[in-house]
């Protein structure tokens, strides 16, 4: 026999008091009323089973402090390693940590400080070292990213896989930050990596068993800025990572047999600079936007986001206010609050909430009157000036409430916003309410976790769930994007006369063409609106950008 959750308990207990308390007329006069009630139980019931739990404990500062939510309760803080216990563990542990738990139980497997990965006992991964280039893994005796959002972690299937992403700097461009200390100001991020680990091996304290694969190299890139969604199929991701100054973004298509870089797009504005040491992206609660700002560009950019195809549209950039009254120096004081640093939806998505170093602000994206539409939530630091470590990073956490993370390490507290979804100073702002009353480690900002809850969102017209993951080359269709001329070939001789159909992103059949086996043919596409298409021949789909 197996043990019953404390739910299907609940449920038999409901139904043993609806026979014992009612005579056999009333049960069958009741009986149609008692299978609502039922189904509604069973309901609760299985979505309690089926909740994944992969983001039930997230760490939060040097040696592994964490909270671990469950349901509306307060979070319970703690920390993985004692101080000094284990010589081979970071204490120093910023903002480029992720980590994930096991999606049944919501236990820790695995948490990384972007360039380091520890089991859930605190020790290092087999192999787990090294997870960016030499010079930058030798560059301080404590290896770990100080960039937000360094590292992120998605599952690799349902097997016990998972994908570790990385963003960091290949050795020459390390020669090159450091042999040119004035240069042009540019120091970007130019490899974005994964690594695979198999938490089947070492009895489920895991190990890394692929490294260091490229997914972009000598591409500039933001420092910051990385972030997943799941795809609207309810298994698969689309991880977005933003390029540097100009609004680039890399979208990939993470699936459980390969990761592979989707679409990039473009966008005019806003140029974000190259100071890119802080910043956060992040998506909504119900995925459909996209949201990013960085360091010293005082705009927030928001756009729409389309879980089946991986596509940003309308995009908006909005002005975030300066403070110049905050810090006690002469001026300009502006200076001192001018770094963006995090940025995280409402649970009911009608707010955007942004920190920067000396202020809290709450974005209200329904009114149109952008002026506004900013309330500040906080004004100055949340303790003395002597202790304030900053602001840092936002997190939602799986109470609904948003957890202020801090720049610097100073402190054992963080500041939370209790009710998020209320406007203005409805929100609840909440000074030092989660705790890690300890002088052993300090804490930081919240590690990089996306919403693994997130759930499907099907039907993706055209493609079915068959035809949504193939994208063989058996069609090469080129140039991609394109502004006229679109070319298409099919390699395989099984499809020989087969019939090749264009359609727009509402399934609506727009061209029809018959093609030859080996032989190139062409559709000019030059008369139609920029945006998204599908080529689809024999249950295989191409996604087409004309632009």
């Amino acid at each position: 026999m197996f043990a019953l959750s404390a739910s299907l308990k609940f449920i038999l207990v409901v139904c043993e008091w609806f026979v014992e308390t009612q005579t056999t007329e009333l049960i069958l006069c009741n009986m149609n009323k008692f299978r609502l009630v039922l189904f509604a139980l069973v309901m609760v019931f299985t979505k309690s089973i089926a909740q994944n739990k992969s983001g039930n404990t997230v760490i939060f500062g040097g040696g592994g402090v964490y909270a671990t939510f469950n349901n509306n309760l307060p979070p319970v803080t703690g920390q993985i390693i004692p101080p000094f216990s284990n010589p081979n563990f970071s204490d120093i542990f910023t903002n480029g940590a992720s980590n994930i738990c096991d999606s049944a139980t919501g236990a820790l497997l695995m948490f990384s400080n972007g360039y380091v990965l520890y089991d859930a006992q605190g020790g290092k991964m087999e192999n787990g070292d090294s997870l960016v280039p030499s010079k930058i893994f030798h560059l301080n005796s404590d290896p770990q990213s100080p960039y937000s959002q360094g590292s992120l972690i998605l599952p690799k299937g349902s097997n016990g896989l998972y994908y570790v992403f990385t963003n960091t700097i290949t050795d020459s461009m390390y020669d090159y930050w450091f042999t040119n200390p004035f240069g042009d100001g540019r120091f970007p991020a130019n490899l974005l990596q994964y690594h695979v680990i198999d938490m089947n091996a070492n009895n489920g304290l895991g190990k890394v068993v692929q490294k260091n694969v490229a997914l972009l190299t000598n591409v500039e890139m933001s420092k910051v800025g990385m972030m997943a969604c799941r795809h609207a199929n309810g298994y698969d991701w689309w991880l977005l990572k933003q390029a540097l100054d100009t609004n680039l973004i890399y979208t990939f298509l993470v699936t459980k047999d390969t990761v592979v870089l989707d679409t990039i797009q473009g966008f005019s504005a806003p140029h974000f600079g190259y100071l890119d040491l802080q910043g956060q992206s992040c998506f909504s609660t119900d995925g459909s936007k996209y949201a990013f700002i960085q360091s010293t560009c005082n705009k927030l950019f928001v756009a729409d986001f389309d879980r089946c195809y991986g596509i940003l549209s309308t995009p908006k950039v909005y002005t975030i206010p300066i403070d110049s009254t905050t810090f006690p120096n002469p001026p300009p004081q502006y200076i001192w609050d001018s770094i963006s640093r995090g940025v995280c939806f409402s649970p009911n998505d009608s707010f955007i909430y942004i920190t920067r170093e000396f202020n809290i602000y709450q974005f209200d994206i329904n009114n149109s009157d952008s002026a506004s539409a900013w309330y500040r939530v906080k004004h100055g630091e949340d303790t003395t000036l002597l202790l304030f470590a900053e602001y840092g990073q936002l997190y939602k956490g799986l109470d609904n409430k948003i957890y202020i993370g801090k720049a610097g390490g100073q402190g054992s507290q963080n500041s939370v916003i209790d009710y998020p979804n209320n406007k203005g100073g409805a929100c609840g702002f909440c000074r030092k309410c989660i705790r890690y009353d300890s002088t052993d480690y300090f804490t930081f900002s919240f590690a990089n976790m996306p919403d693994f809850n997130l759930g499907k969102k099907e039907p993706c017209w055209p493609l079915s769930n068959g035809e949504i993951l193939k994208t063989v080359n058996e069609i090469l269709v080129y140039p991609n994007p394109t502004s006229g001329i679109l070319y298409f070939e099919i390699t395989n001789p099984k499809y020989k006369n087969s019939k090749v159909e264009l359609y727009n992103v509402l399934g609506q059949l727009l061209r029809s063409e018959k093609i030859q086996t080996n032989k190139k043919s062409e559709i000019d596409i030059s008369n139609l609106s920029n945006g998204i298409y599908y080529l689809r021949c024999v249950g295989i789909c191409k996604k087409i950008i004309k632009e």
